[in-house]
């Protein structure tokens, strides 16, 4: 029995909206033994993970990718919070990476990621919105090598926002930057940053090891119209 047959009808409008998206893909399901527990690494009751196969957007060819997506933010099981219209928190988490040749499971560094940002908003109660930035004041993974220190969220370019039982909540993707990128987007407001990075890349995949965008000398102009507002509105 899976849990969207346990009397959740939030967890089940989920995995509806992932049936559509992927229809007749089996995911890798991540549950946790410790779910709600917010003294332990992993509160968030379950993590699935899909396989999205290469292909081209705008003229541009992504390679093929993981799509990770978190249950738990929003309400699984019953309505227990006060907004009639927002599920839970009102969003879960989404996270893309890319696929690499002969991986047959997705990446832990992904899962362990999730479920830290989870562990934040459960703790803390604060929610995450599209154009939200932070730096994280070290690396997004501790345990992996890399030069990203912060994150961005976006609203996911694929699921975007769904109705549930209990309220509307939108899939919002988490994407790591580096700290210089954090720190040029200090003055742009939540919807450039939004555009900015679908333009930069539509899927908003977090790669441990790209470069600045501003080391790119084709990607830091597409970043500097968008801090100075060229050609916008």
């Amino acid at each position: 029995m899976t849990p969207g047959e346990v009397q959740a009808p939030g967890w089940a409008a989920i995995d509806a909206a992932l049936a559509r998206l992927y229809p007749g893909q089996v995911p890798h399901q991540f549950a946790s033994k410790t779910a709600y527990e917010l003294a332990t690494p992993s509160p968030l009751p379950a993590i699935a993970v899909y396989e999205v196969p290469a292909t081209a957007v705008v003229g541009r060819r992504y390679g093929p990718h993981w799509h990770y997506v978190t249950y738990g933010l929003s309400e699984l099981f019953e309505k227990s919070s006060p907004d009639p219209d927002l599920s839970g928190f009102g969003f879960e988490l989404t996270l893309r990476t890319a696929k690499r040749e002969g991986e047959a499971q997705p990446p832990v560094w992904g899962l362990r990621l999730l479920q830290a940002l989870g562990r934040y908003v459960l703790n803390t109660g604060e929610r995450l919105d599209s154009g939200h930035r932070a730096d994280l004041g070290g690396p997004l993974v501790p345990e992996v090598e890399t030069a990203l220190s912060g994150i961005a969220t976006v609203p996911d370019p694929t699921l975007g926002k769904i109705q549930t039982p209990f309220g509307s909540l939108l899939f919002l993707q988490v994407i790591g930057l580096h700290g210089d990128e954090v720190a040029a987007m200090e003055a742009m407001g939540y919807e450039r940053v939004v555009m900015m990075i679908g333009e930069l890349d539509h899927f908003a995949l977090t790669d441990l090891q790209r470069g600045s965008w501003l080391q790119d000398p084709a990607k830091v102009r597409t970043f500097r119209r968008y801090q100075l507002g060229v050609g916008l509105d």
